[in-house]
């Protein structure tokens, strides 16, 4: 089991720390759709119990990442389409209404920290593919951001799970070289402009956060015949 295996933080029990390993491993396709789970080589390699373990894989199936087959065994869950589908139908709901709610709103030392965040992915893409990880967690942050300074830091806690199958497909896009990086950090910067000066009044917010989430969908049907096993058989129309 060829995982990444960070050091622990701060104050982080075994439980939390065991669910952040294991889901940071999931999203970056090291624990690959469909790879079988052993509570056992896993505490090994955690240098825990097996109890910290099997806690953090029953948040994680709670949250649609592992499958429990009792008598046969754990794995991690296979990309459902239709989550796929559930993970961006509310991100953009949310964030079109985020947008729209606080664009010319915030603070110039928040929109400088949103800035600095999208410079920082500029500068990635020299390095690209092998900045994979760092460009999309830098994604991440920019969007954790915006619902922070939006004054909903809980919806992003609360959809984490919900978009989970979403994001590893969004993922497994850089990693086959299919994201367009340019048109992502050109639509940050779009966004740094909106939420410092407001909305212009020929631009639509769902028009602008359905532009940015929707790249994947080019080239789903291209992922699921690269890649069949990764992807649940009963649903594929998204």
């Amino acid at each position: 089991m060829d995982l990444l295996v960070p050091q622990p933080r701060p104050k982080e029990s075994n439980r939390e720390y065991a669910c952040r390993v294991l889901r940071m491993n999931i999203m970056t396709f090291r624990l690959k759709p469909g790879e079988p789970l052993s509570e056992i080589e896993i505490a090994k390699l955690f240098q825990m119990s097996r109890t910290p373990v099997h806690e953090a894989i029953t948040t994680l199936h709670n949250d649609w990442l592992i499958e429990i087959f009792p008598q046969r065994g754990t794995q991690v869950s296979r990309i459902d389409p239709a989550l796929v589908k559930e993970g961006y139908s509310t991100r953009l709901l949310l964030e079109s209404a985020l947008l729209k709610d606080v664009a010319g709103k915030i603070g110039r030392s928040q929109v400088q920290e949103l800035w600095d965040c999208m410079r920082h992915q500029e500068s990635l893409r020299p390095r690209m593919p092998d900045a994979v990880d760092e460009f999309i967690h830098l994604d991440d942050e920019f969007h954790r951001l915006m619902y922070y300074f939006g004054g909903r830091s809980h919806t992003w806690l609360a959809i984490r799970g919900l978009v989970s199958h979403y994001d590893r497909l969004r993922y497994l896009d850089a990693l086959d070289g299919d994201c367009d990086h340019d048109r992502v950090t050109r639509q940050h910067r779009e966004f740094c402009d909106y939420l410092l000066m407001g909305l212009p009044d020929n631009v639509q917010p769902e028009v602008k956060i359905s532009e940015h989430l929707t790249s994947f969908r080019g080239n789903l049907m291209d992922k699921i015949e690269r890649y069949p096993g990764y992807f649940t058989i009963d649903s594929v129309s998204v």
